[in-house]
């Protein structure tokens, strides 16, 4: 094996290292020539490997003494001095490049380290020849000494250069003056210090002797007066700062010169203090490679963040907002064929923006029982619009005030009945003189009436229940359609384009909250329970960041460039959907500036209309896999280029990618994590062989341990340890307490975990002794099996992260979406990777917080935060800006007897386990709805579900729930004894994520393994205490998990939420807590066909689709679809 294979075979493995440093020392002079050349030919390419191998020579030998005589010595000076002349020298054109600066400094040290000072004179020292050569060859590259001395490693290999090695005195005068003068102008240039130049008495000293340099200079041959001649020059100023005094006669000028060049060069340790700093490096980056890096605009303008078809001042509207509802935006695609049609609605809404609808004649009243709704006719095709006068936030005018809400734009009279008597039953709860023309400006133009900035004050929900009191529940489920889960879009110029260009996704008119939300500039944690909009800000946010931020690389380079972003979550599915989303978004957006001539229209409608009619597909697995397999596994540059970005992977990719780029397989990790395993004798060795792959790591590796492989490998044999009966997936969460909410190190000490808060993990405060013991001897069990489990590996990255930046393309802007899913050294690994992003969001719910081994908490993400801030500042040169904590309470899924339910869990949670939970402000929804229905003795669903039909029957025949309705069970057991004949049946954890119209939550309480500790909860009531048990964390622990199960369940219907428990013991507690606050009702004698609501094939394909994107095979299975 040649020496190069050898330096490819000793990545991390520091025998490796020590036998190709001997091979090296062994080695003929034309072999190691051969060796270096080769180095410096491909040195992009051997960078990685090389500078580990200089790290672990610095890890071993710069902590010893040298010996001048040893041979070793003399060559390893001579090793060094080639590696630095030859391959770094002739590379400094790379000196950007990830582990360049750190490989320079460390090759420097161990040249220093090695060279004989003591014996030669310093002038044929090899380590002063080699240095001074090596600094010529920098000052003679352009743009490298910028690039190096913003850069952490490289300015702290020039500061060890130039003053500790003295340095300084040993290279030519005329380099280093040039040398001060490019360090000045960088620190000059960059917005970061301009506060601190201005405090700075070196930097004056600097300026002081460069004007006095340049000044006198030009006076050196000028003998006639010259003293007088000096005098007459306005430099007094300079001279009094320097406190030195004018040379009185010509032959004193040269020496006065030479002493202003040495207090400029003395002026050069503090203009180094001034470094490293990141917006520096952007700028060095920027002039020596122009055509690979590229500046952002620093002054962040109000129009950074606006959402593509938000009002803009160039639509020319009147003082009216126009909003468009869903239905109408359908409508108007509808018409797309017709753009002269789509140009005469357009023409009609500005009409109507403007104010002037008695002008227009635009207010033709088609129902005045509460609040005015108007008509406009169009006489040529029978079109009517169909609009009102209404109230919300203003984004263009930041306050809420009076705007208008189109509802159709449609001929069909029976559509626009229906919509009329909904509207009638919608207005019971609206104010209506805020729903009626008001206000009277110039030329008789209607002006809407301003609210102000807080939101206006709404029914209670008391209130609200006793003016719909006489309304069914489908008028209800009607009302909050129509207000709530539809969205409206803002009337634009932008939308227009689209539209007629066949833009099929648009943003929305957001919320006061969302919209400062999407404006902040700054780094910030978004908190909500499930369907209040957190994922929709964050995609907001992004689109927004990124149409707006468009960037140049060069001047002259016509190409456009947008911030860098990723996305990541845990879930490929929501991955795949916000990506989706997104890319929608942004191609409706890209329309909207798109030039055509008609041919060209013609054209893209007929390629559009094809991509539509094939785009039947259902995305598969395997398409998820091809699509992330098409991302880079690095974020080396060469490899992550702009056109990856933005940049939507999953946690397991980006982790996957950081491996790759910091070199770490899965032999490092369990190496890393290696246990001294050679005592165990707790279970069967031979039954557990090592089995460990060279591969990076992936989850379907074998030797990858997830809450499934925990469970059926490791938790037998750890349970038969257990002196209690405890919950696995309580077990496997309380690991990730010791080994995943502390980054600082790889696990908690056994007295660090016994001191851990109760309040915040509160599930075995009385067991902590026994969890920590079988923590260990999973431990040990693993590294055993060479198995390694997800937080080994974040850990085992995390420790490269500190040692070395991640390199690579400049991150702007990072988003993190059900963040809960993570560890907190997850989020400690994204922060510190990320040190240099501008911004990073990260949103989630911790009431949601059911993935198996998470101990997740907004408190410890919150601290983290502070703290990364904290640290990068000074880096950054900049104050600490705290990260922002926004919450979310409106939800736009469900309605209030659904949200009124769902906030009963949360409350008592909160009352018995107060710090597990963030404290936010209850949820609400702008309409109620049907109250949760618990049936008492549901007989008929126990009848059915015991006498399903058999597999394979009929479609007719197999279905009874709708494809919108869904039966949620607890574990997969009770999912398989329900037959498949009854219709969608999942596990409360399959369903999260997911929602449906309906849900029936079976025998949740009769399989739980809470048993008779719900009787707890009756200490709620405030009432007669006697018999119901007092609360202790000891015996009722479980109850925190089984409560968040219960509110992910709950808050998956969007409709109705139906109970039906076999075993009524267990329910009763929560029952009468329920029936107590008037939550719910109990019915007697439903039965199941009055639930069930029939599907078309059309409807359940859909569904299946769906199930199919989420990796619910067997739901699609179920269906009687083929997969």
């Amino acid at each position: 094996m040649d020496l190069i294979e050898l330096l490819k075979d000793s990545n991390n493995d520091e025998q490796k290292c020590d036998d190709l440093l001997k091979r090296c020392f062994n080695s003929s002079e034309s072999d190691l020539d051969e060796f270096i050349n080769n180095l410096s030919r491909s040195f992009d390419i051997h960078l990685p490997t090389l500078q580990n191998f200089i790290s672990h020579l610095c890890n071993k030998y710069l902590q010893v003494t040298p010996n001048a005589n040893l041979r070793w010595n003399i060559f390893l000076a001579k090793f060094m001095s080639s590696l630095i002349t030859i391959v770094i020298m002739d590379n400094l054109h790379n000196s950007d490049l990830f582990d360049f600066c750190e490989f320079l400094h460390k090759s420097i040290e161990l040249l220093w380290w090695a060279s004989n000072k003591k014996n030669n004179n310093n002038k044929l020292n090899l380590a002063f020849q080699t240095i001074n050569l090596m600094f010529s060859k920098i000052m003679d590259a352009d743009g490298v000494l910028e690039v190096l001395v913003s850069e952490v490693y490289g300015r702290r290999c020039l500061k060890r250069i130039l003053f500790d090695f003295n340095m300084i005195n040993q290279i030519e005068r005329i380099e280093l003056l040039k040398a001060v003068d490019i360090v000045a102008a960088l620190v000059e240039k960059c917005p970061e210090h301009k506060n601190d130049l201005s405090l700075s008495e070196g930097f004056y000293v600097y300026k002081a002797c460069t004007a006095l340099l340049e000044t006198l200079g030009n006076h050196q041959g000028v003998q006639a007066d010259f003293h007088k001649n000096l005098k007459s020059l306005s430099i007094k100023d300079d001279l009094t700062l320097l406190r030195m005094k004018l040379p009185q006669k010509l032959s004193d000028l040269p020496h006065f010169l030479l002493t202003l060049e040495q207090r400029k060069i003395d002026s050069f340790s503090d203009l180094m203090g001034f470094l490293p700093c990141t917006n520096c490096h952007k700028q060095a980056l920027n002039y020596m490679y122009p055509k690979k890096y590229f500046l952002e605009e620093e002054s962040a303008t109000l129009e950074c963040f606006r959402l593509p078809f938000e009002f803009n001042d160039d639509d020319k509207l009147g003082p009216w907002d126009i909003l468009l509802s869903e239905d109408t935006i359908k409508d108007l695609q509808q018409l797309e064929s017709t753009p002269e049609v789509i140009r005469a609605v357009m023409k009609k809404l500005g009409h109507i923006s403007s104010g002037e609808w008695d002008k227009y004649k635009l207010r033709c009243t088609v129902r005045t029982d509460n609040i005015p709704v108007y008509e406009v006719a169009f006489l040529d095709n029978n079109l009517k619009i169909l609009w009102q006068i209404d109230y919300g936030f203003s984004i263009r005018n930041n306050s809420y005030m009076q705007l208008v809400k189109i509802w159709a734009v449609t001929a069909n009279k029976e559509r626009i009945d229906k919509i009329l008597k909904n509207l009638s039953i919608a207005h019971i709860s609206k104010q209506s003189n805020w729903c009626v023309a008001g206000q009277m400006g110039k030329n008789n133009t209607i002006l809407p009436m301003i609210l102000g900035d807080e939101e206006p004050i709404k029914p209670s929900e008391d209130r609200f229940y006793s003016l719909y009191n006489s309304k069914t529940d489908d008028e209800l489920l009607e009302v909050h359609k129509m207000l709530v889960i539809n969205k409206f879009i803002p009337l634009s110029t932008n939308l227009y384009k689209s539209l007629v260009l066949g833009g099929f996704n648009f943003t929305f008119q957001v919320s006061k909250k969302e919209h400062e939300i999407i404006n902040c500039p700054t780094s910030a944690i978004i908190i909500g329970r499930s369907g209040t909009g957190k994922t929709t800000c964050i995609v907001f946010r992004q689109i927004a960041s990124y149409l707006n931020s468009r960037l140049n690389k060069i001047p002259s380079d016509d190409k456009i460039f947008h911030r860098r972003q990723i996305f990541i979550t845990m879930s490929p599915n929501l991955r795949h959907r916000v990506k989706e989303y997104f890319d929608n978004i942004r191609e409706s957006a890209i329309l909207a500036g798109t030039k055509m001539s008609k041919a060209q229209f013609r054209e893209y409608r007929r390629k559009k209309e094809e991509e539509n009619a094939n785009d039947q597909y259902m995305h598969e697995e395997e398409n998820e896999k091809r699509e992330l397999k098409g991302i880079p596994d690095s974020f080396n540059h060469l490899q992550l280029t702009d056109k990856y970005f933005p940049l939507f992977i999953t946690f397991e990719k980006f982790s996957k990618m950081l491996q790759e780029t910091y070199g770490i397989s899965n032999r490092d990790i369990i190496k890393q994590k290696k246990y001294d395993a050679d005592n165990i004798d707790s279970y069967d060795k031979e039954k557990y062989e090592p089995n460990i792959s060279p591969s990076f790591i992936n989850t379907e590796d074998k030797n990858f341990v997830n809450y499934t492989r925990f469970r059926k490998k490791y938790w037998p044999s750890l349970n038969d340890h257990c002196s209690q009966n405890f919950d696995c997936g309580l077990v496997y969460s309380e690991f990730s307490i010791i080994k995943g909410s502390n980054p600082e190190v790889d696990y908690l000490s056994r007295e660090d975990y016994r001191t851990v808060s109760i309040k915040k993990f509160p599930v075995f405060c009385y067991n902590r002794d026994q969890i920590y013991d079988l923590f260990l001897l999973y431990e040990k069990m693993k590294a055993r099996n060479g198995d390694y489990d997800s937080m080994d590996r974040t850990l085992a990255i995390l420790h490269c992260a500190k040692k070395k930046t991640l390199g690579g393309l400049h991150i702007h802007e990072v988003y993190i979406d059900e963040c809960q899913d993570n560890h907190i050294v997850d989020i400690a690994l994204i922060l510190k990777v990320f040190d240099r992003a501008s911004s990073i969001f990260l949103a989630g719910d911790i009431a949601q917080c059911i993935a198996r081994g998470s101990s997740f908490r907004f408190q410890d993400l919150r601290a983290l935060m502070y703290q990364w801030e904290l640290t990068r500042a000074p880096a950054n040169h900049r104050s600490v800006l705290k990260p922002k904590q926004f919450e979310l309470n409106v939800n736009y899924r469900s309605h209030n007897g659904i949200l009124q339910l769902a906030a009963s869990v949360v409350d008592l949670i909160r009352k018995f386990f107060p710090n597990s939970i963030d404290h936010l402000l209850p949820e609400r929804s702008e309409v109620g709805g049907p109250r949760p229905i618990i049936f008492d003795g549901f007989q008929d669903f126990v009848d059915s579900k015991k006498n399903g039909q058999n597999e394979r029957q009929k479609r007719s025949s197999f279905i009874e729930f709708g494809a919108e309705q869904v039966i949620l069970v607890r574990e997969e057991d009770q999912k398989k004894s329900i037959k498949s004949g009854l219709g969608l049946v999942m596990t409360v954890f399959e369903a999260k994520g997911m929602e449906f119209d309906d849900v029936l939550l079976y025998n949740f309480f009769t399989d739980s393994l809470a048993c008779q500790k719900w009787r707890v909860i009756l200490s709620a009531l405030n009432e007669n205490s006697e018999g119901v048990p007092a609360f202790s964390h000891e015996k009722h622990y479980i109850l925190s998990s089984e409560l968040k199960h219960l509110y992910v369940a709950i808050t998956r219907a969007r409709q109705h939420i139906w109970i039906c428990e076999e075993n009524t013991e267990y329910i009763m507690p929560i029952r009468m807590y329920w029936e107590h606050l008037g939550l719910i009702e109990v019915s007697h004698e439903t039965t199941l066909s009055s639930l069930a609501k029939k599907s078309d094939s059309h409807e359940w394909n859909r569904q299946g689709r769906k199930f199919f994107e989420q990796r619910q095979y067997e739901q699609v299975k179920s269906l009687g679809m083929n997969i």
